[in-house]
């Protein structure tokens, strides 16, 4: 809070999104001191706590860079592919051979949601956006989708694709957070079990999201053409003008 205090009054400059990323690091470092300052003496208590930690701010800080950098750099990688790859989609006009106005709004919405979900699993988040304003969000719009409607729809079948192979960038950046020892840890603690409990990290969060997919897509589609569920209506607060 001081910090925020010392960048808005002294500075004048308040934390937004885009000071964020110049006001955060210089929070983060000093928590690191902070911490540095505080926890002197207590590796002995929780050895396997210290274990894990670096002696002094300077190794701290040299470890978490070097750590982070292969981070960034798979990220970057990422992200310039997926810019790429969304500008040949684009050029190609490949999205020309699938029709702008479909027979309903049923089939539009499982048109677009499958192909979120194929692009969510080849391209990161930021490519992907750019992507579907451009090419799919002018379809959702002809077939009378709500635009509301269709970005949540679209949040959801993101993150489904980022869970799905070839990619699976949820999978992916989970792995580089927990490291590789817990991850191979946990896969030797799991092998002699069943099918479901070896690929638990897998199956759990594709099954929860297929549902919340589902609700999300067809949900206020099956609301406003049957009026008999019109009553799920008043279970939310109107939206605001």
């Amino acid at each position: 809070a001081a910090i925020v205090a010392i960048y808005e009054f002294a500075l004048e400059t308040k934390l937004n999104e885009i000071t964020a990323p110049t006001i955060m690091p210089v929070l983060l470092i000093l928590i690191l001191v902070y911490d540095k300052m505080t926890n002197k003496g207590k590796a002995e208590l929780t050895p396997d706590y210290a274990s894990h930690r670096q002696d002094g701010v300077e190794t701290s800080i040299r470890y978490a860079t070097n750590e982070t950098i292969g981070h960034i750099g798979a990220l970057l990688s990422l992200m310039t592919l997926s810019l790429a790859m969304g500008g040949v989609i684009e050029r190609s006009e490949v999205m020309g051979f699938f029709p702008k106005v479909f027979e309903n709004h049923w089939t539009a919405m499982a048109f677009l949601v499958v192909t979120k979900v194929i692009l969510g699993m080849i391209m990161d988040p930021f490519g992907a956006v750019v992507l579907v304003s451009g090419t799919l969000a002018p379809i959702a719009y002809a077939n009378n989708i709500d635009p509301l409607h269709f970005w949540m729809m679209t949040l959801v079948a993101f993150e489904l694709g980022y869970l799905l192979p070839p990619v699976a960038l949820n999978q992916l950046l989970t792995r580089q957070v927990i490291g590789e020892e817990e991850v191979t840890e946990a896969d030797e603690e799991v092998k002699h079990m069943g099918f479901y409990r070896r690929y638990e990290r897998w199956i759990l969060p594709l099954a929860v999201i297929t549902v919340g997919l589902v609700v999300v897509s067809f949900g206020p589609l099956l609301i406003h053409d049957y009026p008999g569920l019109a009553f799920v209506k008043d279970w939310f607060p109107a939206p605001t003008q």
